[in-house]
């Protein structure tokens, strides 16, 4: 094969582009299996902006300078659509929803739910927010008088989950809490390992993997099905609730004036449901994890919530008045974003910074990685808040870019401004020591083995947290 190709007129001719030296037939699925973040991060800097690579027979570039993320999510976002592998895996946990769709549909679909998130739509529902905020905050005080470790990746998940049952179904889910993060456990991961293997059994085949993977899938239907029915219920009767759920029932097609019908309902809510709750619990946990282990940071910001505050519950218009909260929001996402990597599809051959992309090929564009370049950061891999202080480089993509820019984003910060605010008032977290904290990236980036915590009352002895951990 021809290292190059015929370019623009008057431009050099296109080149395949480098990449790290992998196996014969495999390509580099075994380095992506065992640590795709130390494989993404060691090709940058050793083969640059545009990087290749091969999983099995299919050929992935990784783009990761701004110019070229723009040309592939923005300027020629036409040309590079979601028909990829990673969104067949999804798919088989969301169905065809706004956010695994493509073409036409995903259009359509998009501008009938764009208004559902709304900035006045989402401000009617931070009261929920608070409110199970505060919930969860009083069983952490109990636990603050008993020093014993609890995990606060479960507890955030936990708290996401309940905030998008009552933001979404108007519903009580806490009971299901337990159940829908056992179902996580299973499919995410799961839908993220088929990417990593050359060839994947069908899922009608009662291979382990496949009953488990039904039968977490079937605990997700039973509790999606069970809201939209009784959210029908109460249609029916006559007391309709105020929700998500609520706007995207009366969501209308422009061309046809027709619904969603249950079943696409269930597509979205289950997005929704489980994009929402579980990227912001990520974020959540890692901001907990970065604060603790900047014990500086952490009193810059108790102080900013006590001047502004007072120890009283934050309200959307107090976020104004917070805006190191919202720095050190932003810079964890910057070094832990939830959504860590994003996939396309090449349609039509094309170059991109001097490098041929194949038609059918993939692309693929790393948050984690692009966050972290030292040409758009200085001392990228220290948490340093204030570095948002000025405008975020064009190298920060936490919610993506483009059309297909995450349509929740909205209201996944004022989630996260809001439990950290309450959170960092009431209680201080300190890590167990020896506990290890790893990134374990899958569908979302998660922490390998949780994150083990100790709860203290905001306002006791500072000398207990001198020796914490750095």
């Amino acid at each position: 094969m021809s290292g190059t190709i015929p370019s623009e007129p008057g431009s050099a001719p296109a080149r395949i582009a480098p990449g790290p030296r992998g196996h014969w037939l495999l390509g580099h699925l075994r380095e992506f299996r065992r640590d795709v973040l130390g494989l993404l991060m060691e090709s940058v800097r050793e083969h640059g902006d545009v990087i290749r690579f091969r999983l099995g027979p299919h050929v992935v570039h990784l783009v990761n300078h701004p110019d070229h993320v723009e040309h592939v999510l923005r300027k020629h976002a036409g040309n590079y659509d979601k028909r990829t592998r990673s969104t067949r895996f999804s798919r088989m946990v969301t169905g065809e929803s706004v956010l695994t769709g493509d073409g036409e549909f995903w259009k359509r679909r998009r501008r009938m739910l764009q208004p559902a998130f709304h900035h006045q739509n989402l401000a009617a529902l931070t009261g929920r927010m608070m409110a199970s905020t505060g919930e969860m905050l009083e069983d952490w005080r109990k636990r603050a008088t008993t020093g014993r470790p609890f995990d606060v990746a479960s507890e955030m998940m936990r708290l996401t989950y309940i905030i998008a049952g009552r933001t979404l179904f108007s519903a009580e889910v806490g009971g299901d809490a337990g159940e829908i993060e056992r179902a996580l456990r299973i499919l995410l991961p799961q839908a993220f390992e088929r990417l990593g293997r050359l060839i994947n059994p069908p899922g009608w085949i009662p291979t382990p993997d496949n009953i488990r993977f039904r039968a977490a899938l079937q605990s997700i239907d039973r509790v999606v099905y069970r809201l939209i029915a009784r959210r029908r219920h109460n249609q029916a009767a006559g007391t309709p609730d105020i929700d998500l759920l609520a706007l995207l029932q009366s969501m209308r097609e422009e061309e046809t004036g027709a619904g969603l019908s249950d079943r696409e309902l269930r597509n979205e809510a289950v997005t929704f449901l489980l994009a929402g709750h579980e990227t912001t619990a990520n974020a959540l946990t890692w901001t907990f994890h970065l604060l603790s282990l900047h014990p500086e940071a952490e009193n810059q910001l108790r102080e900013e919530l006590a001047g502004a505050l007072a120890g009283r519950a934050p309200t959307l218009d107090d976020l104004p008045r917070l805006p190191y909260l919202k720095q050190v929001i932003r810079e964890s996402m910057r070094l832990y974003p939830p959504v860590w990597i994003i996939e396309r599809r090449v349609i039509a051959g094309d170059v991109v910074g001097g490098f041929r992309f194949p038609a059918g090929s993939s692309v693929v564009i790393a948050p984690y990685a692009l966050h972290r370049h030292p040409g758009f950061w200085e001392r990228p891999e220290a948490f340093e808040p204030a570095r948002f202080q000025n405008p975020a480089p064009e190298a920060y993509i936490p919610f993506g870019l483009g059309p297909r820019s995450c349509i929740g984003n909205e209201f996944a910060m004022l989630e996260a401004q809001l439990v950290t605010a309450m959170v960092v008032q009431a209680i201080r977290l300190r890590r167990v020591p020896g506990h290890p904290v790893e990134a374990l990236p899958g569908l979302t980036l998660r922490t390998r083995h949780g994150l083990m915590m100790t709860a203290h009352r905001a306002g006791s002895d500072e000398s207990a947290f001198r020796g914490g951990p750095r």
